[in-house]
């Protein structure tokens, strides 16, 4: 055996040694104790106990509380280390009466201080002077522009109590604080015996108190101070019990406190806001007045509660205050903890906009863990990177050993490198344990041990992980708008590139070189080049010799030409429902932030509550529309502005669905695309078995090639009838995430001057593809602007009714209840009847035939533009039968070549192709279709009639 070998085995035995003892070991836990820092810019962990391997406070009873395990000892002259603090009104008995109750408990306190304001300290000095001498006993004076119970600040103790005016404590009440304390339980709390919970935040702040939703108070309203049980609350009142060192947090707070907020409001709300403290009201036994807080509730009921709900509703401040407070208890179960793995002060910077963003959503608990000073990020210098303010999180120092290769040339030792390794994986193992976070986010850098390292711990937790590339930190600006359940989803969907070619190299050429300068956010993405029967031979040497470098690459070439429709129909068929592809023909060229804008989309609409939704959505598209269709005067410029501006619910800037594929660049959803396969293979097969052309309406079409992109006429076919939407980018001047060239081709025979028409300007700036959007975010579902098939504003019910109006015309075979109104659930993709004879599968698509002229006429129906305005005349020409115009016009998102599309609208409907043909002679069917073309015939008496 080998030296070599021989060597290798002993550094991986070290290595996994080394590994199993850091996983059993606890002698590192202090990297998982926040540490407390009294500076402006420090940011505090807004969850200690959940790293202290301790449990959240949970509900106990008194007598629970007594067998709780308790590390309290007593100061060496029977004093407990604390100092009281008594905020009085006036002096008089009820303070007497304070001092008294304090000097009686069976755990006293080392200090009580009286507070008073320099113009009052003749009242308080003349009160004073009728107490019995105590050296634990005297006088504070506070600035009268101070709050007073900033003075614990200035207490040498561990702990401080806080007492509002007239509040007897019980004689063992001191006692039971200073005992649960130090419990593991309680030992991070803030300590009380009167609080509130309040009802979870709304949108609006005005509505979160509204008369109808009532605080939950503890002692509860009807009762007379019993608390049979310790419970977490969002804020106390009249007793404060915590660790003086905890008052530190008030530090971080730029903004003094108002005028009429309640001290248990403010002191609630910062130690939760600014260290997530929570605060527990402490249980009593009802049977012994010794345990309550306040022996005053024996005979009198608390008013608290109706005067905590008063003061919010009249104080706007306190709005404010609980909003940034938002872990308030009754949202605790629903916080879902986002883990920031962050590797040195480069990194910090790149991220903080990221972070700080993401820690302002009410829903999130942010967590960031630092390598340790020896990377050059301890916690410290991650807090003076962060701003001083707005931006709240848990901070927590990995404090890894130092690698002695960052700062020399020397290459780390394998025996090193696995201890360095083990190190990292075992500390991230540990933190993601405790914190159990629903997805984790760091940077992925190359031949950096933090990144493998965490590699090695996202897969032995199998934590929902994010992982991109340094410079890809600028196009992922959006993630804090996605939901948790998006974010726990980014490497859920699938998206490949479909390129369509055919026999334009040097288009081709320019689309893949556009396509690798794009930024991927560090997924794999397949591509595959898809090349038509046609395609010459320098098209198949380049697609075969292009280096595709962030995924796998897919070549396909055709032995038998199958035209544009089939090219782009059979280009791609989903393996599953997280299979995306963006169709792409070779004359178009693609902005470098078209995947962002994408996946972007996808996430937020696909992958968030309630994606059920927007299952009506069939894609993205990455062009901004600039002209329509399918208006009968022909195409039509179109500019959202024009509407929006209009529409004062509407952002100038606001995307829209519009009721139109867009075949110069979009990304197209599975289960759509599944069901247009099925769709076109029966519409296939329906051309081949009828045999007569439809009596309503005739079609012009184009006078060299039938098939003119008519995958698109078809496409619009059924999402009509489904009432599909398409989302579609809305920026200014009609900037886009892809624009098309307008090149000689298929249906393009020569070049036109009108080709810069249809040219967009690409996307470029991050910024501005985000900041342009409303709020600077994409839309909510509800708030996007529903555009129908003629570009004319609507909304989704209208087009899924229109959708089944038509059905129902062309269908007869649909079931209805008694009532003859269509039973929709389970048959809505039901278009038209079954077939019975002959039978094809709907997977498979019979040999092409030679058709007779009467076959060649035959087109899809087309769709009537439905009037806005039902004053309007019909569209239908007098004495013309009723139409159903299923089919959209020749495009120039087709190609845009107005010799070859035809001169302009026909009588009856849109002009697809060219000129209007001569109405041809129909053979009656063979009785062996009659059955199969009962649906087709059906349409010549369809009639889609006109918007209310």
């Amino acid at each position: 055996m080998s030296s070599r070998l021989i060597l290798s085995l002993i550094v991986i035995v070290l290595g996994m040694l080394f590994f199993i003892s850091l996983l059993f070991s606890r002698q590192s836990s202090d990297i998982y104790y926040p540490d407390l820092v009294s500076s402006p810019s420090h940011v505090y962990n807004p969850d200690p106990m959940a790293l202290l391997d301790l449990p959240q406070p949970v509900r106990h009873s008194y007598q629970e509380l007594l067998k709780l395990s308790s590390r309290f000892m007593l100061n060496e002259d029977g004093s407990a280390a604390l100092t009281a603090i008594i905020h009085p009104t006036d002096y008089g008995p009820a303070l007497s009466h304070q001092v008294q109750a304090l000097l009686a408990q069976t755990v006293q306190p080392e200090a009580i201080w009286i507070t008073t304001v320099e113009d009052n300290v003749g009242n308080a000095q003349a009160w004073w002077q009728q107490l019995p001498i105590n050296d634990r006993v005297s006088l504070r004076i506070v600035d009268k522009d101070q709050e007073w119970f900033q003075a614990a600040r200035k207490a040498s103790t561990e702990f401080f109590l806080l007492l509002e005016n007239g509040v007897l404590p019980g004689k063992s009440y001191l006692a039971a604080l200073l005992r649960m304390a130090h419990t593991p339980e309680y030992s991070q709390a803030i300590l009380g015996s009167h609080g509130a919970t309040m009802p979870p935040l709304h949108q609006s702040p005005s509505d979160d108190l509204d008369h109808g939703q009532k605080l939950r108070c503890l002692p509860e309203h009807n009762s007379h101070g019993e608390i049979p049980a310790t419970e977490t609350v969002d804020v106390l009142q009249d007793i404060f019990f915590g660790r003086t060192e905890a008052l530190e947090l008030l530090s971080l707070e730029n903004y003094p406190r108002g005028a009429n907020v309640p001290v248990g409001v403010y002191l609630s709300t910062m130690m939760r806001f600014h260290g997530s403290i929570p605060s527990v009201v402490v249980a009593n036994d009802p049977n012994n007045l010794a345990t309550w807080g306040d022996i005053r509730k024996k005979d009198q009921k608390s008013t608290f509660c109706s005067a905590l709900q008063q003061h919010y509703h009249d104080n706007p401040v306190w709005h404010q205050w609980i909003r940034r407070g938002n872990a308030l208890t009754s949202q605790r179960d629903k916080l879902a903890v986002v883990f920031i793995f962050v590797e040195n002060a480069k990194h910090a910077t790149q991220l903080r906009d990221l972070i700080c963003d993401w820690s302002t959503r009410p829903d999130l608990s942010i967590h960031v863990g630092v390598a340790g000073s020896h990377y050059g990020l301890g916690l410290h210098d991650f807090a003076r990177l962060m701003p001083s303010e707005g931006c709240r999180m848990g901070v927590y120092d990995l404090k890894l050993s130092h690698p002695h290769h960052l700062n020399s040339n020397e290459a780390i030792s394998p025996v090193e490198r696995a201890r360095l390794l083990a190190e990292v994986s075992v500390h991230a193992v540990h933190l993601l344990s405790h914190l159990q976070p629903r997805t984790m986010f760091y940077l992925q850098v190359p031949g950096s041990l933090l990144s493998e390292g965490l590699d090695i711990a996202r897969r032995t937790v199998n934590t929902p992980s994010i992982v991109i590339k340094p410079q890809d930190i600028e196009h992922v600006q959006w993630l804090p708008d996605l939901s948790v359940e998006a974010l726990e989803n980014w490497n859920t969907p699938e998206i490949r590139m479909v390129v369509i070619t055919n026999n334009r190299p040097g288009s081709c050429i320019r689309l893949l070189s556009s396509l690798s300068q794009a930024h991927y956010l560090n997924d794999k993405v397949p591509l595959m080049l898809n090349m038509d029967a046609e395609a010459d031979r320098v098209t198949i040497q380049m697609a075969g010799s292009f280096e595709w470098e962030h995924g796998p690459k897919l070549l396909r070439h055709r032995v038998r030409r199958g035209g544009l429709m089939l090219a782009v129909v059979e280009a791609w068929y989903p393996e599953g429902d997280h299979e995306y592809a963006v169709l792409l023909e070779d004359d178009v060229e693609v902005s470098p932030l078209f995947y962002s804008w994408i996946k972007y989309n996808i996430l937020r609409y696909r992958y968030s509550p309630g994606h059920h939704l927007y299952h009506r959505m069939f894609g993205v598209s990455m062009y901004s529309q600039k002209f329509v269709e399918t208006h009968l005067s022909g195409r039509s410029p179109f500019n959202p502005e024009d509407i929006f501006i209009e529409t004062p619910e509407y952002e100038l800037r606001t995307p829209f669905l519009l009721q139109l594929p867009c075949s110069w660049g979009a990304v197209y959803f599975p289960e759509h695309w599944r069901e247009f396969h099925e769709y076109v293979a029966d519409r296939l097969l329906d051309i081949e078995w009828n045999k007569t052309s439809l009596q309503a309406v005739q079609i012009p079409r184009s006078r060299t090639n039938r098939w003119s992109n008519s995958w698109k006429k078809l496409f619009i076919e059924m999402i009509y009838m489904r009432g599909y939407v398409m989302l579609y980018p809305n920026y200014f001047n009609f900037t886009s995430f892809s624009t098309n060239h307008l090149e000689w081709g298929t249906h393009t025979k020569q070049q036109r001057n009108s080709a810069g028409t249809f040219l967009v300007p690409l996307m470029m700036e991050p910024t501005k593809m985000l900041g342009d959007l409303p709020n600077h975010r994409l839309p909510d579902w509800d708030s996007l602007p529903v555009l129908d098939l003629w570009a004319s504003l609507s909304t989704s019910a209208e087009l899924v009714k229109r959708g089944r109006e038509l059905q129902e015309q062309l269908n007869p075979c649909l079931r209805r209840n008694h009532r003859d109104e269509v039973i929709w659930e389970g048959q809505e993709k039901d278009l038209k009847c079954p077939k019975t004879l002959p039978y094809y599968s709907t997977h498979s698509t019979p040999a092409p035939k030679t058709l007779s002229t009467a076959s060649r006429d035959l087109e899809t129906m087309t769709i009537s533009p439905i009037s806005p305005d039902p004053s309007q005349p019909s569209p239908t020409a007098p004495g013309s039968p009723a139409e159903a115009i299923m089919t959209p016009l020749s495009s120039a998102d087709d190609d845009g070549e107005d010799d070859e599309r035809g001169a302009g609208p026909s009588r009856n409907g849109l002009v697809l192709d060219g000129p209007s043909p001569t109405p041809s002679a129909s053979p009656s069917p063979s009785p062996s279709e009659s059955t199969e073309n009962n649906w087709m015939r059906k349409r010549g008496d369809a009639q889609v009639t006109p918007a209310p």
